[in-house]
């Protein structure tokens, strides 16, 4: 019994040590984001905050990287993972248009999209092969470097601390306390940009 509780309370104090760290390491990201321009350059960095504050915590632990769950896992899942949101997302999309919330053929948005993906310059492109295109690049190299930042939160939400949790918490606790620190962790990137984005549509 008392060996379990001093277990437990080792584990708490790895969770907060690597809040802590994660606390620190991102304000600086949000500084920057918020601060400096551009600011989308650092987004890739404080994606990667859960990942350093991870290392840093497992060093000052004395525990070695090689015990973080490292894997591939199951190819279905993989699989599932890329055509599961590209699903709902089609049907979200067809509901839009359905609907009558959105029109299937916005010509401005879909020059505006083809802009930022540099299709817009290189011929005659129509409104529809822009679409394909942008499509086809946004499931494939867009999908790589997503997963290049990505990455980063992976490895220390999904690879560390909710492992750590799982120690200490049923399922239900572990879901609702990551839950509230992910949702805070992410709140000042969301405030920020929804609040550019409005701005933006006033002025």
């Amino acid at each position: 019994m008392q060996e379990n509780l001093m277990e437990r309370k080792k584990t708490w104090n790895t969770i907060f040590i690597f809040l802590a760290i994660v606390t620190v390491i991102s304000s600086l990201f949000h500084y920057a984001i918020v601060n400096l321009y551009p600011s989308r350059i650092y987004i890739g960095g404080l994606m990667w905050c859960p990942a350093m504050a991870t290392i840093i915590t497992l060093k000052l632990i004395k525990r070695p990287i090689s015990s973080l769950n490292w894997s591939w896992g199951n190819w279905k899942y993989i699989r599932l993972s890329y055509f599961i949101p590209a699903l709902y997302g089609l049907i979200t999309y067809i509901l839009i248009w359905v609907f009558g919330f959105g029109s299937l053929t916005n010509g401005n948005a879909i020059t505006d999209w083809g802009k930022e993906l540099g299709l817009i310059g290189i011929g005659t492109l129509n409104p529809t092969l822009i679409a394909i295109i942008a499509i086809i690049l946004l499931g494939t190299i867009e999908v790589i470097r997503a997963a290049a930042t990505t990455l980063g939160e992976e490895i220390g939400w999904r690879g560390f601390f909710i492992y750590e949790l799982r120690k200490v918490l049923s399922f239900t606790g572990v879901s609702i306390f990551s839950g509230i620190i992910w949702a805070t962790w992410h709140w000042p990137l969301i405030v920020y940009y929804g609040l550019a984005t409005f701005v933006g549509t006033l002025s």
